[in-house]
């Protein structure tokens, strides 16, 4: 196989023949390293070449290149494929986190548009994204080399190829890519791939890695997820393997563990990951939440916690890391959609200092709006703080309202509005709050 070279910043670890017994240490210290920027870990061994994505000290995401295709490894498997590869070249990665988020995209989502570059009018398609003012990552690649475009609200914003970058360069990023592509066409055709769903995902079984934990990392990622065992009258009803960074508990299907019962609320409960351990979270339910025989709003969760929600009650298990064999695992449960962004960045000066602004977190364009002023507007309006964009943006105005301590999200005029995959057209936010307006997410950060 031809190895792909993706775009970087720096090269943190140059090209090295890697013995698996020694990639604890070098994830280690590749970890601490992306607490400052993300890292992307290459390592190639015959026919397959894979991606390891690192952010704020977590890893994040795992691809494997087949040479014509990326497609997503949890992170269990990367570990225990590991063990197994045969002369693995390793090489570790600086990138930013634009980078880090279009390389996401093209490793994660299914393009728009797939074509060979001699087939269409570059110049016209980049007019009509203009026109569109689409947010959109274009890419372009043959078997050595990807190139990747960025365009934000239309406007192509950087190219990244290799270790430059229109940005960093001064260039027009529009023509950077033009002339690569061109140059490069001239021999062979490129495979163009165009990107407009730019929301992007964990891997499904992402867990945070506790502070000060001891063991290997792939012992970690190969042992047993935390388990949640639904109870009734203290008889065991099902259990579900907790492998993604939230699973929310209610009477609607679309949760991870559905109870249908009237005593439960459509979306009654979430248990999330929270740095280096878990929490359980009410989301405003009818009938409210127990831990341990005392109502929460939110709190922390320990092994062998017991939630209450109606006449059921939720075990909290957190399975011992030693001894756990890849064959030993259960089935994981995939969750499609977090209900987050990435895990937070471990600071030691934590509690120290003023409490920060609260802000929207848009996933699907990894950008931030500070809340800073008494009332946030999101619409199509021009005169919006925060624009809905395209054609098909629903025609809702959706304002956040300082309220003492308190942020109120109220939504008016035609279109739905969902908190936590609930309709609805008010409610106090609370922190990592998912909103969800047409197509658009957003994420209540504190």
């Amino acid at each position: 196989m031809i190895r792909l070279q993706i775009p970087y910043r720096s090269v943190l670890l140059e090209p090295r023949e890697l013995d698996p017994a020694d990639f604890d240490a070098l994830c280690r210290e590749h970890l601490e390293a992306s607490r400052a920027a993300p890292v992307v870990i290459e390592i190639a061994s015959g026919d397959i070449q894979y991606l390891l994505f690192l952010n704020e000290g977590q890893l994040y995401w795992a691809g494997a290149h087949d040479g014509e295709r990326v497609r997503a490894v949890p992170l269990r498997e990367f570990f225990a494929r590991l063990r197994r590869l045969q002369f693995p070249q390793m090489v570790a990665y600086r990138i930013d986190l634009a980078l880090f988020h279009a390389l996401l995209v093209w490793g994660q989502k299914k393009p728009d548009l797939k074509v060979a570059s001699t087939l269409v009018d570059i110049d016209e398609l980049l007019d009509r994204m203009g026109t569109d003012s689409a947010n959109a990552v274009l890419t372009a690649r043959d078997r050595a080399e990807l190139i990747v475009l960025r365009c934000q609200g239309g406007t192509p914003a950087v190219c990244h190829r290799g270790r430059r970058d229109s940005a960093r360069d001064g260039h027009d990023a529009r023509e950077d890519f033009l002339v690569a592509v061109y140059t490069i066409s001239a021999k062979h055709p490129l495979e163009l791939n165009l990107f407009t769903d730019l929301s992007v995902t964990h891997a499904e079984d992402v867990r945070s890695i506790p502070a000060g934990f001891a063991g290997s990392i792939a012992s970690f990622f190969l042992s047993q997820p935390p388990r949640l065992v639904v109870r009734l009258k203290g008889r065991p009803l099902k259990a579900y393997a907790f492998s993604g960074p939230e699973v929310t508990i209610g009477r609607l299907p679309d949760n991870d563990v559905v109870i249908d019962n009237l005593s439960v609320s459509r979306s009654h409960a979430a248990v999330a990951s929270c740095g280096d351990g878990y929490v359980v979270r009410d989301l405003a339910s009818k009938n409210g939440t127990m831990l341990n025989g005392a109502p929460v709003t939110s709190a922390r969760l320990a092994d062998g916690d017991v939630i209450s929600i109606g006449k059921y009650d939720i075990l909290f298990q957190i399975p011992t890391l030693e001894g756990a064999a890849p064959g030993e695992l259960d089935q994981t449960i995939i969750v499609p959609q977090f209900h987050g962004s990435t895990p937070p960045r471990p600071d030691a000066s934590r509690g120290a200092g003023p409490r920060p602004e609260p802000r929207l977190f848009r996933k699907s364009a990894m950008d931030e709006f500070p809340l800073e002023k008494e009332r946030t507007v999101i619409g199509r309006a021009k005169d919006a703080d925060i624009r809905l964009r395209g054609f098909f943006a629903p025609r809702v105005r959706v304002e956040i309202v300082r309220a003492g301590d308190d942020y109120v999200l109220r939504a008016r005029g035609s279109g739905r509005v969902r908190i936590n995959g609930e309709e609805t057209d008010e409610k106090a936010l609370e922190r990592e709050d998912l909103i969800t307006i047409g197509a658009e997410e957003f994420v209540f950060k504190e």
